[in-house]
């Protein structure tokens, strides 16, 4: 016998208190992902229910806050892109943003989503990681934020509660800071990344004084490359200095062999994308 989930929509966040926490509860917002797993039967149907959040209020805009800048988690990924705050103060978030899928996905699909989806090819998750973003949680109307690392335990698994919702990402501001982010696929659109990386940097007199490095699709999650981020601060931005850094990449990367490519080939990759990414902010 076939199933299909229950629907519900709340008008606003207080609605959320009413939903059965019985039930497996999945929220719905562009579904450009939800909806494929449910046409491959990878949604448990019987006890469940898809909660539409599309339309929640409380999910949109995008705001700049005294320390950070507030991003809605319903806000897709072509507000992103093109949003003036967001190139001012998560440029690598900006860039990813305009990377993802086609236009039209980029039109439905939402950051919150791309986040609880917990693809570690999901190409938000690098250029967030490498801005140190917070997520606000809501839990039947308890709130909370965390760090957005602490959520992930594994490719498309998260530790967040059953009902519990991503409400808003929050990046801190910073001065000085530039980035980029990079990424590879099998085409030139609608690429979903092979490997990804993303470069965040704060220089001064052509040294680097900070930086953060994340990977994406090259482990079972989102990787924060501290090791590799070492072995550049305080250093002459060269050549060597450089090749240091991509050896080091190898070593912090745990690619895996998938439909999608090869370990090798992840692997090998990972320092091509770092050099571009670099190059595009600093001179060696």
């Amino acid at each position: 016998m076939n199933y299909y989930p229950e629907y519900f929509q709340p008008v606003n966040l207080t609605d959320l208190a009413r939903l059965p926490s019985q039930k497996k509860i999945y929220f719905l917002a562009g579904g450009t992902d939800l909806f494929c797993y449910l046409r491959d039967g990878l949604i448990e149907t019987e006890n469940s229910i898809f909660v539409d959040v599309a339309r929640l209020q409380e999910l949109s805009g995008i705001a700049e806050e005294e320390n950070h800048l507030r991003i809605g988690a319903g806000v897709t990924f072509a507000e992103i892109s093109t949003n003036s705050l967001v190139k001012k103060w998560a440029p690598v978030l900006a860039i990813a943003a305009n990377t993802i899928g086609t236009p039209q996905i980029r039109n439905r699909a939402t950051i919150g989503g791309n986040i609880a989806n917990a693809s570690p090819a999901g190409d938000s998750l690098p250029a967030l990681a490498v801005q140190g973003a917070e997520l606000e949680l809501n839990n039947f109307g308890q709130k909370r934020i965390v760090k957005l690392l602490d959520i992930f335990i594994g490719p498309k698994k998260t530790n967040l509660a059953n009902g519990e919702l991503i409400t808003a990402v929050r990046i801190p501001k910073k001065n000085g800071w530039k980035g980029n982010f990079q990424k590879i696929g099998g085409r030139r659109s609608h690429i979903i990344s092979k490997a990804s990386i993303a470069v965040y940097l704060r220089t001064e007199n052509s040294v680097i004084k900070d930086i953060n490095i994340a990977l994406g699709a090259v482990a079972p999650t989102v990787v924060l490359a501290t090791s590799v981020a070492r072995v550049l601060i305080d250093q002459p931005i060269n050549q060597n200095t450089i090749q240091k850094a991509i050896t080091a990449l190898a070593e912090v990367a745990r690619p895996v062999d998938d439909f999608r490519s090869s370990a090798a080939y992840r692997q090998r990759v990972l320092g091509a994308l770092f050099r571009q990414a670099l190059s595009s902010l600093v001179t060696f």
